[in-house]
């Protein structure tokens, strides 16, 4: 019986080691879902939109507005945005999320304003998220109802988001027309001023 005592001890010891190679406690540890960039943007921020109804036009002042950007859940971040206080313009509610998928990598992001109920969804494919703490997501299609005189205009889109820097994050939407020859052009920018 005594013989058996050495082989016993290795299957044993196999089996030790094994279990211990295949425990997740020794696996590589999983990927963080909310960013250093999205908690920075958690909190409370006034903002400062314009627009530029074309690729040669004048940028006009829109309404302010305030944002209430929080993470969910330590998941990801949410954003709602609503008229400034003592605004005159027309009650709104703007929704947006951004998250990190952990499985593929790239940041995702998606938004739905009240004021043009259409889902708007956008990626940043690849392992190289952020230039210069600049993320750049790429966005399909949509259908503007009206764009100046025209109706139903399709557009590509895309959307730049900033570092935050002193207290302040710039989001870009930039817009191009399905059409031939057309350019893209900045239409609308969100100045973040985050406040107390």
């Amino acid at each position: 019986m005594t013989k058996h005592r050495p082989k016993i001890a290795r299957l044993l010891l196999a089996y030790v080691i094994g279990w211990i190679a295949l425990t997740p406690a020794h696996s590589e540890p999983a990927a963080e879902s909310v960013t250093p960039l999205m908690r920075q943007m958690a909190g409370k921020w006034s903002v400062e939109p314009k627009m530029w109804p074309g690729a040669d036009a004048k940028a006009i002042e829109l309404p302010k507005a305030t944002a209430q950007r929080r993470i969910v859940s330590d998941a990801f971040l949410q954003e709602e945005m609503t008229p400034a206080g003592g605004s005159q313009q027309e009650a709104f509610t703007r929704i947006a999320y951004v998250s990190f998928n952990t499985i593929n990598q790239q940041y995702e992001y998606f938004s739905l304003d009240s004021r043009l109920p259409q889902m708007m969804s956008y990626t940043l494919p690849g392992a190289n998220q952020a230039r210069d703490g600049q993320i750049e997501l790429r966005g399909t299609s949509f259908v503007a109802p009206s764009w100046g005189d025209a109706k139903n205009v399709p557009f590509m889109y895309r959307l730049t988001i900033s570092a935050v820097e002193s207290g302040r994050q710039v989001v870009r939407l930039f817009l191009k027309e399905q059409r031939p020859q057309a350019k893209e052009f900045l239409a609308f920018e969100y100045l973040y001023i985050r406040q107390p």
